[in-house]
């Protein structure tokens, strides 16, 4: 199996400028407003709850392992309104790991220990979707993880799609630094890379 710790920091570089260069406008388009439309998510969250973007953006995180994005925006939406109205956790069903609604709950009611930096994935795809451009992290998902991993424009297994902290800060630090060669925001290149391979291996 691939994993990223067994791969060179120059091959996983070389990965993730291959898809960059595969890029077509329509993903380049996709990439750059992809977290503009997930804020206004967040914002209209905020706004349910009467709480600040980060919540909004944070519920969202929180919701979105295993989920696809249509998916996540309606359930995060779903768990605010419920919040608001009074309801309990009980009351909404979601697409995702019970552990990761009930995580959302403790959000929406205000725990700040609810989403920390030790879930780095999470935390950065929250911290994304708050500061977009402005955002110094990396969503590295299971796209971004293939991505670094192989260039093949269709499904291969035997690639580990998890990491854990140090391979994740590897990889974010070789992400950043390929952003800003380009100068792009990190977030604009993460996400024309996510759009590139999914579009591939979707076909």
């Amino acid at each position: 199996m691939k994993t990223t710790a067994k791969t060179k920091s120059s091959v996983i570089v070389g990965n993730l400028r291959a898809w960059r260069a595969l890029a077509t406008p329509e993903d380049i388009n996709a990439g750059v407003v992809w977290y503009n439309d997930a804020h206004q998510v967040a914002q209209e969250i905020s706004t349910i709850i009467g709480g600040t973007v980060w919540q909004g953006a944070a519920v969202i995180s929180a919701l979105s392992p295993m989920n696809t994005w249509e998916g996540n925006k309606h359930n995060a939406i779903e768990l605010a309104k419920c919040w608001t109205l009074g309801g309990s956790i009980g009351d909404v069903s979601v697409s995702t790991f019970n552990a990761n609604k009930r995580k959302a709950w403790e959000i929406l009611n205000n725990n700040t220990q609810a989403l920390n930096q030790e879930s780095r994935k999470t935390w950065s795809f929250a911290k994304t979707i708050e500061l977009k451009e402005r955002a110094q992290c990396v969503v590295i998902d299971r796209w971004h993880l293939r991505a670094c991993l192989t260039r093949s424009k269709t499904r291969r297994d035997q690639l580990g799609e998890s990491v854990g902290i140090p391979q994740y800060d590897r990889i974010e630090r070789l992400t950043m630094a390929e952003a800003s060669k380009l100068g792009e925001a990190p977030c604009v290149y993460q996400a024309i890379i996510w759009c590139t391979i999914k579009n591939n291996w979707e076909r």
